[in-house]
């Protein structure tokens, strides 16, 4: 039977080319994002399903998750790559609504899902993979507090998650990329990206192909036996 994977934020650049990588497994693909659903239909095409989803709104997720699941019976994986823009400053120029606006979306959003998913009676196995961030390991950079700051408290909720539910009906695994090239990095100086990549021993920063094809691995049935996992991809820039 096709196996049906959610991807929230399916609009952004990891999105984009997780689901790539997921249709060329036959795996059927729902990208779910609040904006440039249409656009990103013009990029990817016919061969996937595109739904509006506004994940700050506890409607919105039920009704788009109870739409899926009426129409495919069952979930097999959710990837929850999602994030606000990041505004470089620093915690002099910053008030409490930046940091808030990047943990509802980066909390409030995945609560609504998980809070939806585990009371579907269901004998169905949904693996989640949540996407995270390198600034989660070791010493987090500056300028960037809310994001991280978002990011470790997601970290959070994923890891009690995996501790909470059944194992044998959910999994929880995480990805920490290090810099990607994504449009997420167009509100960063030019230079910090240029640095970043001449100190990683692979002398360049992350591509979203490399963060997808942990992600297809993660969902697929190899991955079975992990559950509460982190996996840095971030070409060896630093060790766990």
């Amino acid at each position: 039977m096709e196996k049906i994977s959610l991807i929230m934020g399916g609009a952004g650049g990891i999105g984009l080319e997780t689901a790539r990588v997921l249709n060329s497994k036959d795996i059927k693909v729902c990208i779910c994002d609040k904006n440039n659903i249409e656009k990103t239909e013009e990029i990817l095409g016919k061969e996937f399903e595109y739904y509006k989803l506004d994940l700050g709104d506890k409607d919105s997720v039920t009704k788009t998750l109870s739409s899926i699941i009426d129409k495919h019976s069952k979930i097999d994986s959710i990837i929850y790559t999602v994030s606000a823009d990041i505004k470089n400053d620093t915690i002099e120029n910053l008030n409490w609504e930046e940091f808030q606006k990047h943990i509802d979306i980066q909390i409030k959003g995945l609560f609504y899902i998980v809070n939806f998913i585990s009371n579907i009676k269901s004998d169905n196995k949904i693996k989640f993979v949540v996407v995270l961030t390198e600034y989660c390991i070791g010493k987090p950079p500056s300028r960037v507090s809310p994001y991280t700051t978002a990011k470790y408290g997601l970290m959070g909720f994923v890891k009690s998650m995996a501790a909470e539910l059944n194992p044998k009906k959910y999994t929880f695994n995480m990805v920490s990329p290090g810099m990607v090239n994504t449009k997420l990095l167009s509100n960063l100086p030019a230079k910090l990206i240029e640095i970043t990549a001449n100190n990683n021993p692979m002398k360049r920063i992350a591509e979203p192909l490399d963060v997808a094809k942990v992600i297809s691995f993660l969902i697929s049935d190899e991955a079975d036996y992990l559950n509460g996992v982190n996996i840095p991809i971030n070409g060896g820039n630093l060790f766990v």
